[in-house]
């Protein structure tokens, strides 16, 4: 994946077209750190954007804010999560209802049942237990991308070193929860009665975002800086 088409996907909230295997992701990292120059900060944060796919049956992207600019879309989510992160930062996952695809009734009926599950479930406590395994996952695929992924940050300055490691560690960290409660999702569908992934679904669309607040208490802004 080239970084124009990284950056379309952040800065356009382009949908992907299918949900990547493993495989794919971690080739996707690889090519990102491989390919990028710097700003590094920013590209990464692209990277992480592209990867977060939302998997239940539609097409979707996740994109980071720039401060607390939300995009139209997340004015009225379908669910947001607040949590916070092992750095300190304070952050909030919002997620968009599903929109388009060819059978409106349906889309409406699973974005109510979203809703309903958002209202009535603590998600951050389910979260919580799902959480270490998915870190896991998600550092395993950063290994399997590059043998060596310190490689790119020899050139650094041990400020920016330190700094760029940081930055890995929050998009690390946002892909594990996008991921966890995406699976949320889809069991909460699932025990309420609906086939995920839905044929029905298929055409569909979905945005989810993040926005963190640093230890400092403001906004954290990828690419801020770099």
């Amino acid at each position: 994946m080239t970084p124009d088409l990284l950056d379309e996907l952040l800065d356009g909230s382009a949908p992907a077209t299918r949900g990547p295997k493993d495989a794919d992701l971690a080739a996707m990292i690889a090519q990102a750190r491989v390919e990028v120059p710097r700003p590094r900060r920013r590209r990464i944060a692209i990277a992480s954007g592209a990867l977060a796919i939302v998997l239940v049956g539609g097409a979707g992207v996740a994109v980071a804010t720039d401060g607390f600019t939300w995009g139209p879309w997340a004015q009225d989510p379908v669910g947001a999560v607040s949590f916070t992160m092992p750095n300190g930062f304070d952050c909030e996952l919002r997620f968009a209802p599903y929109t388009g695809g060819s059978d409106a009734g349906f889309v409406s009926e699973l974005n109510r049942e979203l809703e309903d599950w958002y209202r009535s479930t603590d998600v951050v406590a389910a979260a919580g237990p799902l959480l270490p395994a998915m870190r896991d996952h998600v550092a395993a695929l950063s290994t399997e991308s590059d043998a060596d992924p310190d490689a790119d940050m020899s050139g650094l300055t041990p400020a920016e070193r330190a700094d760029e490691i940081e930055h890995r560690a929050w998009s690390a960290e946002w892909m594990a929860w996008e991921w966890v409660v995406s699976d949320l999702e889809t069991q909460a569908l699932r025990d309420a009665g609906y086939s995920i992934p839905n044929e029905r679904l298929v055409g569909t669309e979905r945005v989810s975002g993040i926005q963190c607040l640093d230890l400092d208490g403001q906004p954290y802004i990828p690419g801020a800086g770099s």
